[in-house]
């Protein structure tokens, strides 16, 4: 009898951009144990919501949980109602393998880094067994579990040399829509101070052009996907990558009639760049700019990218008519109200399409949750609601980490932020490539809405 797997992605469901796109981590996971073990082998689900009710009626031999830190008092909730069930737990992604440390009582392990070996030796010693003793999971890689109330580490496992290896995402199991994602690389050069993500991959590998072409011409043959956004942390990392797919792309039907979008950092865009995006079908494409003063830069980026390069990286998109999206940082420890303002200014200038400003928040792993620990600001057992980056959501509690404003003038320049950001991304929605996005989340909400007053009357 085929074993059942629950895969679930701990998300936020008050925040819509979650819910958006599909967890292709979890994919990764599904298809890599189908790789091994045969493609009938388990019974998978992967799911982000309705959580206890899809545990009861999918009833699993097995539950493995993803999370983001800020989502982790999620991810303790959902595995404490798969213990009261019995159900085996093993917990994932970015958070526990950022701080093993905080392994609830209700998890039987955690998944440290990548999980596509990992989870087969682990998946190896349940079939065998039927649970995870302690002098068995000492000899898997990668992994962190309780034992005499401490948290042991295993040794660490060796990252995947050759990316091609992986199997796509299980998309079967997947929603897809419209508008997907794929990632052709893991890992960036660069370390920001605040970023989580450039520590847990540790270093760059990419996935080569023919492997990336394979995995997009799923996603329009099969799938029917018409907007395809590369998450990468640096998409353009490669020069000579981006030169093969865009030939490799344009031998294919239909090459012109799918779009693209990807990130880029600011101080690498320059003409032959931007030109192979452009050639390639790229729309729009995303950096994190992080500040229009140069204090506040340096700090944030260590010194690796100027206001000069945001604005030259900017001016250059736009001469090649792709849409320029930037994301910014302001409320870093000694940054001043005056400084902050240099970015409001700097927004307010320059030819951006789509905007977002959020406030530094401390996430593990990272030199700023270093500061903010010092601090006593954090901790191993802290309310993980409060690193939620989006500080409109919970202003009086959302940690603060500025030593020269209090919580009521960061809230007050926030807001002026968020008008700004409001009628920017109002007024250039309508022809950017997201705007199917923004159609379906306004109709989501609208009907949200009326089926409250519907139930409420």
């Amino acid at each position: 009898m085929k074993k059942k797997i629950l895969l679930i992605n701990a998300i936020n469901p008050v925040i819509e951009v979650e819910q958006r796109y599909p967890s292709l981590g979890l994919g990764y996971l599904a298809s890599s144990l189908r790789k091994h073990f045969g493609k009938d082998a388990f019974l998978f689900k992967i799911i982000d919501r309705d959580i206890e009710k899809e545990i009861i009626a999918f009833s699993p031999d097995l539950i493995g949980i993803s999370s983001v830190s800020q989502n982790f008092n999620l991810a303790k909730k959902y595995a404490e109602i798969a213990k009261t069930k019995n159900i085996p737990v093993i917990a994932g992604g970015i958070h526990i393998s950022m701080l093993p440390e905080s392994l609830s009582k209700d998890m039987d392990l955690g998944c440290i880094g990548e999980g596509e070996i990992t989870v087969i030796e682990i998946m190896e010693l349940f079939l065998e067994q039927g649970k995870f003793p302690k002098e068995e999971l000492k000899k898997i890689k990668g992994i962190c579990y309780e034992e005499n109330g401490k948290i042991v580490l295993t040794e660490p496992r060796d990252l995947i040399e050759n990316l091609d290896s992986v199997p796509f995402p299980a998309r079967e199991i997947l929603k897809i829509e419209k508008h997907s994602y794929v990632f052709s690389s893991r890992g960036c050069p660069y370390r920001c101070v605040f970023c989580a993500s450039s520590r847990y991959w540790a270093r760059v590998r990419l996935f080569s052009a023919e492997y990336i072409l394979k995995e997009i011409k799923e996603l329009v043959e099969k799938y029917n996907v018409t907007l395809i956004s590369f998450f990468d942390d640096l998409f353009i990392i490669d020069k000579e990558r981006i030169e093969k797919l865009v030939s490799l792309l344009k031998k294919e039907k239909f090459y012109g009639k799918v779009k693209f979008t990807c990130s880029c950092r600011a101080n690498l865009v320059n003409d032959d760049i931007v030109k192979l995006l452009k050639e390639m079908g790229v729309v729009s494409v995303g950096m994190g700019l992080e500040s229009g003063c140069e204090k506040t830069l340096n700090y944030l980026k260590g010194g690796s990218v100027t206001v000069k390069d945001n604005t030259r990286a900017i001016k250059i998109l736009k001469e090649y008519g792709i849409s320029a999206d930037a994301s910014f940082i302001i409320g870093s420890p000694y940054e001043t109200k005056a400084e902050m303002l240099e970015t409001y200014n700097f927004i307010k200038k320059n030819p951006l399409d789509l905007v977002d400003t959020y406030t530094l928040t401390p996430l593990p792993g990272t030199p700023v949750w270093e500061f903010a620990e010092k601090k006593g600001l954090v901790s191993k057992n802290m309310n993980w609601d409060l690193l939620n980056i989006n500080f409109g959501q919970n202003p009086k509690d959302a940690l603060i980490l500025s030593e020269v404003l209090d919580r009521k003038e960061i809230w007050k320049i926030y807001k002026k932020f968020q008008r700004q950001r409001f009628f920017r991304n109002l007024k250039n929605i309508w022809h950017h490539a997201y705007s199917q996005d923004f159609f379906k989340v306004a109709f989501r909400t609208i009907s949200q809405k009326i089926n409250t007053l519907i139930k409420k009357y």
